[in-house]
């Protein structure tokens, strides 16, 4: 079998929305209001805002996804991975009118809640071009439940090309579109979310996702509680840095985007795992960029 030609050191697939981030103090009780203290433009879902980290880490990289619309988000969303150097079908003669949209409201307490026009989104994934996928070192591949079908065929044409995968679920259970694809891929790592409400199942979900889709590792991330690993060798806690957090919009995909870029440089988990933590935890401090961020209240 020929090996196919690299180009990217990652190719990142998900959907690719425009994401409006409000903060406000405490979330308002039934029928109540609350005022936003700021607002911010962000990139949405996890791959796009990896692909982002990954190509202003100095990765090349490219993005698998839908593409955006011809309004004001929409230029927003393709200048910001313009700017970051992401290769991407964001725009062009066939882009939508209307670009989908993700609004997520997060506040002092580390809190989020997120409302999604994504149909179109979901619908257009289906038109993307996987080959970037097939020309990468390192395939990062969104498995959410509503993209199931799509991210099943991106594994697919991984897998055809022998590229490794780190497979991000979000939180979701496996889904049975995707079961199949994952466990015909060569997945470096299958990584998931709990609450730290459910820290002590942790270890358990990996071991679980370790067996079902036989990666080399599955890694689970519990918040502020940072991140557990378990591979066929033993388990690993990576604990994460206590910090004043100001939002947690991203967070996930800035541990994802730096566990991808240790795999690239060649690090191990236990280092992989610590920069990923380090990564995310800082994310969470971090005050939006102010070319997105509009302070809002007095």
């Amino acid at each position: 079998m020929t090996t196919p030609r690299t180009w990217w050191d990652l190719a990142s697939f998900s959907y690719l929305a425009h994401a409006q981030v409000l903060h406000v103090t405490r979330y308002p009780g039934a029928n109540q209001g609350a005022e936003v203290n700021w607002t911010a433009s962000s990139l949405a879902a996890d791959g796009p805002l990896v692909a982002r980290a990954c190509a202003q880490a100095g990765l090349r990289t490219a993005l698998v996804a839908n593409r955006t619309g011809s309004d004001p988000t929409g230029r927003w969303t393709t200048s910001a991975l313009n700017a970051a150097g992401v290769h991407h079908p964001a725009d062009g003669v066939h882009a939508p009118r209307r670009t989908p949209q993700l609004t997520v409201v997060t506040d002092d307490a580390g809190t989020r809640t997120w409302f999604a026009d994504l149909t179109h989104a979901y619908a257009g994934l289906h038109q993307a071009d996987t080959a970037p996928l097939a020309h990468a070192r390192l395939a990062y591949v969104d498995g959410y439940t509503v993209i199931a079908e799509a991210a099943a065929e991106a594994l697919r044409t991984a897998s055809a090309a022998g590229t490794p995968v780190l497979l991000n679920l979000g939180g979701d259970l496996v889904h049975a579109k995707l079961r199949d694809a994952a466990r015909q891929a060569r997945l470096h790592v299958v990584q998931t979310s709990v609450p730290e409400a459910r820290s002590p199942d942790a270890v358990q979900i990996a071991h679980a996702l370790l067996d079902d889709l036989q990666p080399e590792a599955a890694v689970v991330t519990m918040g502020a509680l940072g991140a557990v690993a378990v591979t066929r060798t033993g388990r690993q806690h990576m604990p994460a840095d206590r910090v004043d957090v100001v939002h947690t919009h991203g967070a996930g995909a800035a541990f994802s985007a730096e566990l991808a870029a240790a795999h690239l440089r060649g690090e191990d988990l236990t280092t992989a795992l610590h920069r990923a933590c380090a990564a995310g935890t800082a994310h969470c401090a971090a005050s939006p960029s102010p070319t997105v961020r509009e302070r809002t209240a007095s």
